[in-house]
């Protein structure tokens, strides 16, 4: 079973070459609009995982609020020889209808695995 060390919403994240260590920059979990429709020109979302088996492995993110599914991304998710993996995703003209809290549910085989929140602020 999959295994979420950490999930983050982040203004950039970047894999060394070589080295592949992780660098990721700005986590947040509120956005600040001064008024609705709104775009956040660009953000990224960075899950870091673990498995007892390397392999490639299904998944789904999905943003969604109280009424629906804002933004659903399906991924394939690359688990190395060192039992580890990470995965980036990057958006750009993210669009927000209006203020409200989005959950974030990552999800392996229909069930989820880890859920955080994206808070959107009218300020």
């Amino acid at each position: 079973m999959l295994k979420v060390n950490f999930l983050h919403i982040c203004e950039n994240a970047i894999v060394e070459q070589g080295s592949g260590n992780l660098s990721i920059i700005g986590i947040f979990e509120n956005i600040n609009a001064q008024s609705f429709p709104a775009m956040h020109p660009t953000m990224s979302v960075v899950v870091g995982f673990e498995n007892n088996n390397p392999g490639i492995y299904d998944t789904e993110l999905i943003f969604l609020d109280e009424k629906e599914e804002i933004l659903k991304i399906q991924a394939k998710i690359t688990i190395g020889s060192n039992l580890k993996g990470n995965w980036i995703y990057k958006i750009v003209g993210y669009q927000i209808p209006r203020e409200m809290t989005q959950k974030i549910k990552l999800n392996y085989e229909g069930k989820t695995i880890c859920s955080g929140y994206l808070t959107i602020n009218n300020k």
